[in-house]
This record gives structure tokens, C-alpha cells and sequence, in this order.
């Protein structure tokens, strides 16, 4: 679960009083497998990682992911005991009257000997969904039907549908995706420099792109063309297959140009019923080896707003000044906008 989906899922729980009645007993066995669900988030100063959730008088527990979420599935009705513990933290807390087949998502505040329930929110029905966590595994939870929109929001989808921000997979019964994919990852001067301004390389210097292509999906593909648009001459050897899980690394060069350079690097590869593609750009900043003097030309881009750049005349003392707009995530550069 992402972290924009923690806090929506935190603070869906403390818009929700905690309403519970003082009972006794003891958890009772679950009956033909069936029980409650307890999903929680859990806060605390540290990061969460290392801690476990168990329920006491069972062998059910969780490990706690590092955004603090936690799920037990099967818990026993009745007054159940929450146990939280790693290695600077032991402590309980309680939920009373657990129902059966009750879905119940909690916000825990943990420190030390200390574990107190800020909120609780329960209800009766419950929605399987396959959950991309921070690793980008995916694995099935169960959510409350009020909860499901936000988790789909966030990437979570059911079995048998489209994995989000996937073109063609779709999630099988143990949630895995399935079917065709491919990524690439471009490099310029071997950095990986998605963002402006990239690497500094003089004017007139070698500039050596990568462009490594993986088969990410469970298919195997054809066809694989990789372009740039900035028409560099892509080589990948020759090769235009790719087995499920092959990857393949292509090569382009150029002759370093002054001011900043974008380009962009794209695979398309053929499957049995289409085709699927990906892109991934890659920068750098043509520097001179010389400072310039007199009056100088240059294309200025407000700091963090490319889209907003315009040629400008200032004097040559002005251009270290602006050169220092690379701290902001874009880079002046001289010449002409391009």
C-alpha cells in the first residue's frame, strides 16, 4: 500500500469513534475456517521495521510492513488481544466483542510497553484484493467494502483484473501478474539521468546512451525495436527476441552539444495477440571548457518549470548566477532555447 494510501486509510480511522461494549470471554476457535480480519496501521516514532502483531492465545500473527500496515486474517471472535512486539517494543492491546466474519481496521499508537487503539472501524463486508506493497510484490488482503475505493485508487486490483499501470497483465489467482511486458532503463555516460541536468560532459566530447531492455512479463517476445527520438542510431547486436525474463542492453552514441540535451529511448516488442512498448528519458548538460565574457545569449528556464523557458541577453558576469539554477532541478544553458 503506498504511503498517500496509508495516511487516506489513517485518517478515514480517526474520522470513525471507537464504540465497544465491556465483555468477557475468551477467544473461542474459529469455525470452519472462517473468522474475523484485523487490518491496522501502526505508529510510532521509529520505523516500524523488525515488528510483529500477534493474536495472543493463537498462532496468528503479521509481520508490520515498513508503512506500518499490518492484516490477520482468521482471528477467533470474541475479546481478542493484540500483542505488538521487536526488539524495543512489547505491548498489548485489547478489541472487545469480536464478531465472526467481522472486518475491522484499527490506527495503533506503539512505544515501548505501551499499544493503544486510536481508532477502530468495523463492518460485515469484506473485498479480496491483490496488494502491491513496498517492494512491488503483490499479495491478496482483504479490505472493507468502504475501504475497496481507495485501495483501487492506490494500484490494488481483484484477481482476474488488469494490473494497474500495466498495458496488457492481468492478476492470476495467487495475484501475480501474467502476460506480456517489457521495461527499459536509459543511461547517459552510465547515469541513470531521468532528471535535468544529468551528468556535465564538455562540448564535443563522447556521449555513449544505454538502453537495457528487459522481458518483465510471462510471455515471450518479438520484434524488439529500440528508437530514440532524438534519431541516434540504437545497435542492440542484432538480437530481436526476447525470452520471459531476458534482458538485452543496446547502445547509442553522439558528440556532446552545449546546453542542456533530452532524449528519450523506446522499445516496442510483438506477442501473440500484440504489442507492448515502454520509454524512459535520460538527460545531460554540454558545458564549455572556458568561461564566456561580453554579452551573452542564453536560453533561461525558471527554476523547476522547463516548459516555461525564453532567450535572454545578459552580461557574462550574470552567468554563474544563473548557472546555479541546476540546484533547482534546471539548468541554463547558452545559446538559444531549443
Amino acid at each position: 500500500m503506498s504511503t498517500a494510501l496509508r495516511t487516506q486509510f489513517v485518517a478515514s480511522c480517526l474520522a470513525l469513534a471507537a464504540v465497544t461494549a465491556c465483555t468477557s470471554g475468551n477467544p473461542a476457535a474459529p469455525s470452519g475456517g472462517a473468522g474475523a480480519t484485523i487490518a491496522g496501521m501502526v505508529s510510532r516514532s521509529t520505523d516500524p521495521l523488525g515488528l510483529t502483531v500477534s493474536v495472543v492465545g493463537t498462532d496468528l500473527s503479521a509481520v508490520v510492513e515498513s508503512s506500518g500496515y499490518f492484516q490477520i486474517a482468521r482471528v477467533p471472535s470474541g475479546n481478542v488481544q493484540l500483542k505488538f512486539k521487536d526488539a524495543a517494543v512489547d505491548a498489548t492491546a485489547q478489541l472487545l466483542n469480536v464478531a465472526q466474519d467481522e472486518f475491522i481496521e484499527i490506527q495503533v499508537q506503539v512505544s515501548g510497553g505501551s499499544a493503544t487503539i486510536m481508532s477502530e472501524s468495523r463492518s460485515s463486508g469484506k473485498v479480496s484484493l491483490c496488494h502491491r506493497t513496498g517492494s512491488g510484490e503483490h499479495h491478496l488482503i482483504d479490505v472493507s467494502v468502504n475501504a475497496e475505493p481507495a485501495h483501487r485508487a492506490h494500484g490494488d486490483a481483484k484477481i482476474g483484473e488488469p494490473v494497474p499501470g500495466a498495458q496488457r497483465q492481468v492478476f492470476d489467482a495467487n495475484c501475480r501478474p501474467v502476460g506480456p511486458a517489457v521495461k527499459i532503463e536509459k543511461s547517459t555516460n552510465g547515469e541513470d539521468a531521468d532528471n535535468a541536468p544529468g551528468p556535465s560532459i564538455l562540448v564535443g566530447s563522447a556521449v555513449t546512451w544505454r538502453y537495457v531492455v528487459t522481458n518483465t512479463g510471462t510471455t515471450n517476445l518479438t520484434g524488439v525495436v529500440v528508437t530514440d527520438d532524438r534519431g541516434v542510431s540504437v545497435s542492440c547486436g542484432g538480437q530481436t527476441t526476447l525470452s520471459v525474463g531476458q534482458v538485452m542492453t543496446c547502445a547509442g552514441t553522439g558528440v556532446a552539444t552545449l546546453g542542456q540535451y533530452r532524449n528519450v529511448g523506446t522499445v516496442t516488442a510483438n506477442y501473440v495477440a500484440g504489442a507492448v512498448d515502454d520509454s524512459d528519458p535520460s538527460h545531460y548538460l554540454g558545458v564549455t571548457a572556458t568561461p564566456p565574457s561580453g554579452d551573452i545569449t542564453i536560453c533561461h528556464i525558471p527554476p523547476g518549470n522547463y516548459n516555461a523557458r525564453h532567450t535572454i541577453t545578459i552580461g557574462a558576469s550574470a552567468w554563474p548566477a544563473h548557472q546555479r539554477h541546476c540546484a533547482d532541478g534546471t539548468c541554463d544553458y547558452l545559446g538559444a532555447c531549443r
